[in-house]
């Protein structure tokens, strides 16, 4: 006896779901890994603050720290200048699934959209960028909200 196939809107469903299940897992661990890295700091308000200088992965021009959920938001925050940072909300603008970091870009695992570092797309289906989440630079405290 053979199986009969899933209709495609299924499949996708099921694809789909397993990606957010898995990212929400992933999410997890990043939230409470960036509420123990150094120069990461939760407030009860569930804005972050980066201390930039004490934060590793954002000493050079290119670099990203993974932050995990701010307001329920996967977030990551990248060096894009000498004294220039940008937030971004790692949710695929194609289909909402969580990005990842692999190569230097942002890749979607659901359906192949890539974005350069800094939230560009580089690669559809995805046809707007990464967007922006609000971020304050004040005296090297990045606050992310």
């Amino acid at each position: 006896m053979t199986a009969a196939p899933l209709d495609a809107s299924r499949r996708a469903f099921l694809v789909g779901a397993c990606g957010l299940l898995a990212a929400g897992l992933g999410s997890a661990l990043l939230a409470d890994d960036a509420q123990a890295a150094s120069g990461i700091k939760r407030r009860a308000n569930g804005q972050v603050d980066v201390t930039v200088a004490k934060v590793p992965a954002l000493a050079k021009v290119g670099g990203a720290a993974l932050l995990g959920n701010v307001k329920g938001v996967p977030t990551a925050v990248v060096r894009t200048g000498q004294s220039t940072y940008q937030a971004l909300n790692l949710r695929c603008t194609h289909q909402g699934v969580p990005v990842t970091l692999q190569n230097g870009q942002w890749s979607c695992p659901a359906h192949g959209s890539a974005f350069a570092i800094d939230g560009a797309v580089t690669n559809g289906p995805a046809q707007t960028s990464l967007a922006s989440v609000k971020s304050v630079l004040n005296k090297g405290v990045l606050t992310v909200a």
